[in-house]
């Protein structure tokens, strides 16, 4: 990969996030951290992109034109598998990223609106159990008051 790419890569990486690293308005209520999505982008940004960087060239002094003429006869002998082996491993490595970022988006799709429905069942239980809790801790203490209004029977005010 060139620096060029490496760099785009970075850039649109961070272009996902607003300031300060924080996810893009877009991007909040979704099911996955938004490292995921990043690194779908990423990846479909990349795949396709072989790029191999020799430092070794025809311009290198008594070494290059040797090593570019042995590179030439390994070239088309090896060239005919290579290719082969590249293309199909491109097509693959497209059709997995196609089918994870489909995956990704359907269970965004689908997950989401049920875990929201949940969240709501829970929090109208949650707050029906503390209206609960607080009504019976204001009967206790109304009982409480009223044990401690109520004057305590003495021996004398029994009836014989």
């Amino acid at each position: 990969m060139s620096k060029v790419e490496q760099v785009m890569a970075r850039i649109r990486g961070e272009a996902a996030d607003g300031p300060g690293g924080e996810p893009a308005a877009g991007r909040r209520g979704r099911l996955f951290p938004d490292d995921v999505y990043r690194c779908l982008h990423q990846a479909r940004t990349l795949a396709g992109g072989l790029v191999v960087d020799y430092a070794l060239g025809w311009r290198t002094p008594i070494l290059g034109p040797v090593w570019m003429r042995v590179r030439q006869r390994i070239h088309q002998e090896i060239r005919i598998y290579v290719d082969a082996l590249i293309a199909q491993q491109s097509h693959l490595n497209t059709q997995l990223i196609r089918a994870v970022t489909r995956i990704t988006e359907t269970l965004d799709g689908l997950g989401l609106p049920a875990l929201r429905e949940d969240q709501r069942q829970q929090a109208a239980e949650i707050a029906a159990l503390r209206a609960e809790v607080e009504r019976l801790r204001q009967r206790l203490e109304a009982l409480e008051g009223r044990g401690r209004t109520v004057p305590a029977a003495s021996p004398d005010d029994q009836p014989s």
